[in-house]
């Protein structure tokens, strides 16, 4: 007894055909392309909010040796914050002076690069 095996499945018969399998896979890799371009946006943003964070610590720190000691803004002591700064939030640049007045006011601008190529920036006044 032979058995027959059709050359194209009779209509009506159930499965998918290769044009229905290949939508499938089209569609399955545009949902996987989309997330891993939702992860990669948010791990983006989270290293720029650590480091905002970083920065808003650094200055915090500044801060408190400004009120420890006015004078830090001079000399070496300022030299050797910016030091450890830059090795705690690479391509740190912070700019701080004293405006005039009694007691005097302080104000500090941090800068660094972001990830995204756009700078970073937080400023701070200290006093009055």
């Amino acid at each position: 007894m032979a058995i027959r095996c059709p050359a194209r499945p009779v209509d009506g018969e159930p499965g998918f055909s290769l044009v229905e399998t290949l939508l499938a896979v089209a569609l399955f890799s545009l949902g996987v392309l989309g997330a891993a371009a939702l992860v990669t946006d948010r791990l983006r943003e989270s290293r720029a909010a650590h480091s905002h964070f970083l920065a808003q610590m650094l200055a915090e720190d500044l801060s408190a040796r400004i009120q420890a000691n006015p004078s830090a803004l001079s000399g070496e002591d300022f030299r050797s914050w910016q030091r450890q700064a830059a090795s705690t939030l690479p391509g740190l640049q912070c700019e701080a002076s004293a405006v005039g007045g009694s007691p005097p006011a302080y104000r500090m601008e941090l800068r660094w690069p972001l990830s995204s190529g756009e700078p970073g920036r937080l400023v701070c006044w200290l006093g009055r």
